[in-house]
């Protein structure tokens, strides 16, 4: 087990929701009822803001609209994972439903993340006089003057962090820009396509309707859940109104993934969709060519999506072998080499690149350090990184940048590109940066607890109102408990290779079935011992009966035993 440091929140409210949503940042210790309703119950019509604010958006529209008159092809450029694959199917949809023609560019791994001559050459090929990007290009200085040097206009949609100098383009809309003055600066790349989209109601109106925004936000959900952006504001807008969409989907593609997969419509939530449906769209570029995913997303033909997505659903297995493989290399790597003697963990290797990324954030999980993991190919290193949360990747990547030929991305997950004679250089400076800027402290998992329960308290009335706070992610995390002086009265191990340890409690006169996944230690705990326990909660249903599903995430011992004894 994970050794972590307990960390209670003060309790400032007795109501229990306001209690978490206080936790959360959500609202403060004066509060009134309507922010708590809103955030409970967001509104469709009246809880996104107004997309005109963002930058660039009217240079945006009246080109789109010049497009649409003159009848020109749009090319749409999107990056290779599960937010520009949804959000690029989703540019390409509304466009089509306003009636312009459209072509598409989904870069291949081995061209590297971004804006790239080989695609912008390939759009203008086609016919396009107009490219958009999607989730990418903030960072494309020379590629834009490139689409200007060959008399195509570009607009620029992005999520990422801009740099010191912004692509000149036609329009380039991102609300991370410094002179942005939209109000919420955390929206996915398939987001910000939403709402520029949303935005084009007025010039569109019998095209671009509520009932067709809303019967896409499957697309855009998948973006927003995967991508990991905070699941507050609109992104929390979009994630609950988009997993409603989702389980009620007319997208073909996805449905035939449904079918291939084992995913049940009904259970769909925002674990489904970061474990289970974004990986597969994630998987071809991974291994090979997004393309597909994007034409899954696309197709209207049912032989087509059936096919697409069994494919999707093999190379998902063959993404997860890859990812064990490299796991395992570099794990022995990491004990042979001592690579985790300093705060950060930098390795390289004969690895594909597209399942660093993953890989490398199984290892921040269990070193609890950033790993940054290079991919040798022929014309350098490849690399991913993830971080943990007091080093700012990006940042960090900024002040190297000197030996770097390319990088972007966010706070805690970056994409990077240097030469092989630069690459002792680069481990040296981020090693001392990370060494400066980590301490061994840091390095120590903390377990946030919500709220210490009483044994009798837990009930699936107050389970469900827990779960009103759905979808949870990033910014929004799952509620965690606290009980203390618990009895352990049974236990056993089940699942695959015994990984999983079922554990019965009783507390008074309450007994607590409970659940400790991927336990790792094969001793068993002592029975006839108290313990305190941290925990997350939901509701089990079967044969039309519901019980309390309590999953333990960390135990201790608890204090005064011999009390306990002689009682």
């Amino acid at each position: 087990m994970t050794e972590f440091f307990w960390e209670v929140k003060p309790r400032v409210f007795d109501d229990e929701v306001k209690q978490l949503l206080f936790n959360r940042g959500i609202i403060g210790e004066k509060t009134d009822e309507k922010l708590v309703d809103r955030f409970i119950n967001p509104n469709f019509e009246t809880d996104f803001h107004n997309p005109e604010l963002l930058p660039d958006f009217v240079k945006f529209k009246n080109r789109i609209k010049r497009a649409y008159d003159n009848h020109e092809k749009i090319g749409v450029f999107g990056d290779y994972d599960a937010d520009g694959i949804p959000g690029s199917a989703f540019l390409v949809k509304a466009l089509t439903k306003i009636g312009i023609e459209t072509f598409f560019y989904i870069p291949t791994r081995d061209e590297g993340y971004g804006l790239n001559q080989e695609g912008i050459d390939y759009l203008i090929s086609g016919g396009c006089s107009l490219i958009i990007t999607v989730d990418l290009g903030i960072r494309s200085i020379e590629l834009a003057e490139y689409c200007r040097s060959k008399k195509c206009d570009l607009i620029i949609t992005d999520h990422h962090i801009p740099g010191d100098k912004i692509p000149q383009a036609v329009a380039v809309i991102n609300p991370k820009l410094k002179a942005s003055k939209y109000p919420f600066s955390e929206l996915s790349g398939a987001g910000v396509v939403f709402k520029l989209i949303q935005g084009l109601k007025k010039t569109f109106p019998e095209k671009i309707t509520d009932r067709f925004l809303k019967w896409n936000l499957d697309l855009i959900a998948i973006s927003t859940i995967s991508d990991v952006v905070p699941l507050i504001n609109e992104n929390r807008v979009i994630a609950k109104f988009g997993l409603i969409t989702l389980q009620k989907t007319k997208n073909l593609g996805l449905e035939k993934m449904y079918e291939v997969s084992g995913i049940k419509t009904e259970k769909i939530n925002s674990y489904t969709v970061g474990f289970q449906i974004a990986p597969r769209i994630n998987a071809p570029g991974r291994i090979d060519s997004a393309s597909k995913s994007f034409e899954l997303l696309l197709t209207e033909n049912e032989k087509e999506a059936t096919e697409l997505a069994k494919w999707l659903n093999d190379q998902n297995l063959l993404r997860q072998e890859a990812m064990d493989q490299v796991e395992t290399e570099v794990i022995e790597m990491i004990a042979k080499e001592k690579l985790d003697k300093d705060m950060i963990i930098i390795a390289s290797g004969q690895w594909p690149r597209g399942v660093i990324g993953p890989t490398a954030s199984r290892l921040v999980e269990k070193y609890r350090r950033p790993v940054i993991l290079l991919a040798i190919e022929e014309e350098g290193l490849i690399g991913s990184s993830r971080s943990v949360g007091v080093f700012n990747m990006i940042e960090n990547l900024e002040k190297t940048a000197k030996w770097l030929t390319k990088f972007g991305g966010h706070k805690g997950a970056a994409g990077l590109s240097l030469n092989i004679k630069n690459l002792e250089s680069f481990e040296k400076a981020m090693i001392k940066l990370a060494n400066t800027q980590i301490s061994r402290e840091d390095l120590i998992p903390k377990l946030k607890i919500d709220l210490e329960m009483e044994s009798e308290s837990i009930t699936i009335s107050k389970i469900k109102r827990f779960l009103e706070l759905e979808p949870f992610g990033l910014g929004n995390p799952k509620p965690v408990f606290l009980m203390t002086q618990l009895k352990l009265v049974e236990q056993r191990f089940v699942g695959r290779d015994s990984r999983h340890l079922k554990l019965k409690f009783q507390s008074r006169d309450h007994d607590h079935d409970c659940i400790y996944f991927n336990f790792g230690e094969k001793e068993k705990l002592e029975n006839k011992k108290y313990y305190d326990i941290i925990f997350t909660l939901g509701v089990d249903e079967w044969n039309g009966s519901e019980k309390v599903s309590l999953s333990i995430t960390d135990l201790k011992l608890s204090t005064n035993q011999s009390s306990h004894e002689r009682q």
